[in-house]
């Protein structure tokens, strides 16, 4: 009985090696670090390129929330804005807040001077996207810029002074 399981062991022990090198030889399989190493380039091309691409986005909302932000100025009529503005408003704060977000900011904090009137909000609105929008498109996807956050914030706070003045 010894003598059978010391030939069954010294049998695996030297087909072992055999069946393994006939594995490698024949392509099958790969070293389990090259297909590891292989795996991690393809998932972090795959990062960068998600990546890029919520960048191109958050790109794309500062641009339509400075078209939203100059379209609210044509509505104005009389000191005040229509109820069919209350859209552009919420756009405007929806993308203000992903913009902030992403950039790394979330704490709401109220305007150091509040505009006055209709007419000075729409305004300080329009130039607050228009530089949040420039500062995107400066920025690349790897910076957080407190600027960003600051313009992102200046807009979420103007939006809910203007939604005072819907008729």
């Amino acid at each position: 009985m010894l003598l059978r399981i010391l030939f069954l062991f010294v049998f695996f022990l030297l087909t072992a090696p055999a069946v393994r090198a006939q594995t490698t030889a024949e392509g099958q399989t790969a070293p389990p670090d090259e297909q590891n190493e292989t795996m991690r380039d393809t998932l972090k091309r795959m990062q960068i390129k998600r990546e890029e691409e919520e960048h191109k986005k958050i790109i794309g909302k500062g641009s339509q929330l400075k078209e939203n932000a100059e379209a609210l100025t044509k509505d104005a009529v009389d000191g005040r804005l229509p109820k069919s503005a209350e859209k552009r408003l919420k756009d405007i704060e929806k993308s203000a807040r992903q913009i902030r977000s992403e950039a790394g900011g979330s704490q709401d904090e109220p305007l150091e001077s509040p505009p006055e009137n209709l007419a000075d909000a729409l305004k300080r609105l329009t130039e607050t996207s228009e530089r949040l929008n420039e500062q995107l498109a400066k920025t690349s996807r790897r910076v957080i810029s407190i600027a960003v956050v600051e313009d992102a914030t200046e807009v979420i706070q103007l939006v809910r002074l203007l939604r005072n003045y819907l008729k």
